[in-house]
């Protein structure tokens, strides 16, 4: 991660806050791991294209007479940037009496509101999505929602996940409705443990657990149904306060980016789980 920094603090220092930052941020980010991300730097937006598929060709060929050709077609859906950012202010008084913990906080701190930020932002774009499926049993999430919304993707030809699946991310309180069904990790470590909040398999999705799912709401999706555009990757900012005697120091994080559905078609969200 880029940093930009208008400091007195070492080298070594800015080096292992930046590092707090990358590890809390992808901690807390469940949702950039199944997103489509494209970056231009310094671009207002980034349109993303979805190529609609040929009809299946199931009409023999005629010896001596030209195959029919159709003209391609795609649809093209623009995220226009914004900016996002926050800050935090430590002070040196504060960092001294920590033994110098508190930069080293104040960055985690960031990290994590980097994190939770980006991964809402994700979630929200998924969560407005046109296709819903009403759950089953009202309060309830059960195998029927997910095995409604597996058949919804698969009959509209959605392409898996490289582990063979389709992935739903799930509010803590909805994990707990099907935790007696789902396949665990422990139970077969080709899920994915390496991926943040992946708690199991079930009905051909991945389930991700995350706290920042709206409760009531189940997001089920497909490749290139989120996409990320980014014109300025999130990065680290440290700088003094402008206070005369130069006690503060502000750290926080700024970036230029903006989520997005891409393919409707490839999001199903059940809802009244």
């Amino acid at each position: 991660m880029a940093v930009n920094t208008k400091t007195l603090l070492s080298d070594s220092v800015v080096d292992l806050m930046n590092q707090a930052v990358i590890v809390s941020g992808n901690s807390y980010n469940k949702v950039d791991a199944y997103a489509t991300i494209r970056q231009d730097d310094m671009a207002s937006s980034i349109a993303f294209t979805v190529f609609s598929r040929m009809s299946a060709a199931t009409t023999p060929l005629t010896d001596g007479t030209e195959a029919t050709s159709t003209t391609m077609t795609d649809t093209k859906v623009t995220l226009t940037m914004a900016e996002y950012g926050a800050v935090i202010t430590s002070t040196s008084l504060a960092n001294i009496a920590t033994a110098g913990k508190a930069d080293l906080a104040s960055a985690e701190l960031v990290g994590v509101n980097l994190g939770e930020t980006t991964d809402k932002l994700g979630l929200a774009a998924l969560e407005a999505g046109t296709n819903t499926i009403a759950a089953d049993t009202a309060g309830t999430l059960d195998n029927l929602d997910l095995r409604e919304a597996y058949t919804a993707l698969a009959n509209a030809g959605i392409a898996k996940f490289p582990d063979g699946r389709y992935v739903a991310f799930v509010n803590p309180s909805q994990v707990s409705d099907i935790k007696g069904d789902y396949i665990t990790i422990a139970q077969n470590t080709d899920i994915g443990a390496s991926t943040s909040g992946v708690v199991g398999a079930l009905e051909g999705f991945t389930i991700v657990e995350d706290s920042n799912v709206t409760a009531g709401k189940v997001v089920c999706f497909g490749m290139n149904a989120l996409g990320k555009a980014v014109a300025m990757s999130p990065k680290l900012v440290i700088a003094e306060g402008n206070d005369n005697l130069k006690r503060k120091i502000n750290v926080g994080w700024h970036g230029i980016l903006k989520y997005g559905v891409i393919d409707q078609n490839a999001l199903e969200v059940i809802t009244s789980a």
